[in-house]
């Protein structure tokens, strides 16, 4: 039997990518797709398997995991002096922040994450921010109190106390006492209490990521707007605006809270000292005045309303009426002798009502008493005389120097002026009974002396 081979078959065994290239067009053909299906061999379809996972409880998983994080912390490698710039597990080690980050918060009820916790202040510590690893420390022991790593993490700060902190170390050591007996809520915000005060800003960062933390997690604890307003604070020491923003948020969740009139005194001095935002402080000090008008923080947004119209709107007639409102509303606190002082100074200086401002230095020297109210007399009667040249008016407040407050040292001037610019006797005689020991004594005694 003879066998052909066509010509273009022929080229094709010789040339194979002429044949790749000839395939496409010979298989588009109806009889070649024909014979192709009945030459070719039936696919063999295999089904998909599934993936069986290691039979072991929520527990066990991790527990496994927890393993794997201590086993890798153990091994990390000290950052050294430079930080982590130079350290060439500096992916891992973000790696790790991460997953235990995870862990504590798909675990956070299994006491197997007091461990991962004492892992994360290990990391902080390798990583030389003692600061937010005695944090992470401090949160063992006040979340897990009963356990093993929070006996470890509390003898870890105490070991970072012997290194770090000599300006504060007292302070965190009050920390390491007994844990309150509460629920862990409430012992957690025992901690963010005792810590908040100290003013270290590294340690204030590493408070920040706490607070928000026990929001995330107690949002309806029924004290959660103390951590907030804490918070809210800590923001404004970092930023303006993020302080500004931590106590509206306290004004919109928390209507009810406490702190209302803390956070909208905040946001005002806020707003006037580090925002410039002058006519907004304005009107924030006047809602908490108008809406808290009995709080004992409304007296201090009374004062700061008056220094922001006087210092930085120059509106003095304003200052001066906000001045008078705090003398009525506090007459027997230091604020209102603050008050007149301010009040005398623009009716004196700004608003050109120096009249006026001998009337309010009189009333200060009336209100109270001490070297203050001899000071604001003496201004009174230079004001008098060189500005008013008002010679009763000089002498009713010399007067009122020597009356109420005779064992000054100013008193004995007053009364030898007052003697001389009205020429009487009887003047000279009550210095001389009152300060007979005085330096002027003998000038006064000069003039009584009958003239030869």
């Amino acid at each position: 039997m003879k066998l052909w081979i066509s010509s273009t078959l022929l080229f094709a065994l010789i040339n194979p990518a002429y044949a790749e290239d000839v395939a496409v067009d010979t298989y588009a053909s109806p009889q070649m797709d024909i014979y192709a299906a009945a030459e070719a061999p039936a696919p063999v379809v295999v089904a998909p398997q599934p993936i069986t996972m290691p039979g072991l409880s929520r527990e066990d998983t991790a527990a496994l995991h927890l393993s794997i994080l201590r086993d890798e912390v153990d091994n990390m490698t000290q950052v050294g002096f430079f930080g982590s710039l130079f350290a060439a597990n500096e992916e891992l080690q973000q790696a790790l922040t991460q997953d235990i980050e995870l862990f504590l918060a798909v675990y956070s009820d299994l006491s197997l994450t007091a461990e991962a916790m004492q892992l994360k202040g290990d990391m902080l510590s390798k990583q030389h921010h003692p600061e937010a690893a005695a944090v992470a420390y401090l949160q063992t022991m006040y979340e897990f109190p009963k356990t093993d790593a929070a006996r470890q993490a509390k003898q870890k700060v105490k070991d970072i106390l012997e290194k770090d902190w000599d300006d504060y170390a007292d302070d965190v050591r009050a920390t390491l006492q007994a844990v309150p007996n509460a629920g862990v809520a409430d012992r957690l915000r025992s901690l963010i209490n005792q810590l908040y005060p100290i003013n270290d800003k590294d340690l204030v960062a590493a408070l920040t990521l706490l607070q928000l933390d026990f929001l995330k997690r107690f949002s309806d604890d029924a004290h959660a707007d103390e951590v907030q307003i804490l918070l809210a604070h800590n923001m404004g020491a970092e930023s303006a605006e993020a302080g500004v923003f931590g106590f509206k948020k306290l004004l919109a969740l928390y209507p009810n809270s406490s702190y209302r009139p803390e956070a909208m005194l905040a946001i005002a001095d806020l707003q006037r000292t580090r925002l410039k935002a002058y006519e907004k402080a304005e009107q924030n000090y006047k809602v908490l005045i108008d809406t808290y008008p009995e709080h004992k923080l409304t007296k201090n947004a009374y004062e700061h309303l008056a220094l922001t119209q006087a210092e930085d709107l120059k509106k003095y007639p304003q200052s001066i009426a906000t001045y008078s409102k705090i003398v009525a509303l506090y007459p027997d606190d230091k604020i209102s002798l603050l008050a007149l002082q301010h009040k005398a100074k623009l009716q004196e200086r700004k608003t050109d009502e120096p009249r006026k401002a001998v009337a309010t230095l009189r009333q200060l020297a009336t209100m109270f008493h001490g070297f203050e109210a001899t000071d604001a007399l003496e201004d009174a009667i230079s004001i008098a005389r060189k500005k008013l040249k008002d010679d009763k008016l000089l002498f009713e407040v010399r007067q009122q120097l020597v009356n109420d407050y005779p064992n000054s040292d100013a008193a004995p001037k007053a009364l030898f002026n007052m003697a001389e610019s009205t020429n009487d006797t009887a003047l000279y005689g009550q210095f001389l009974k009152q300060y007979p020991d005085h330096k002027l004594a003998k000038k006064v005694r000069e003039k009584l002396q009958p003239s030869r």
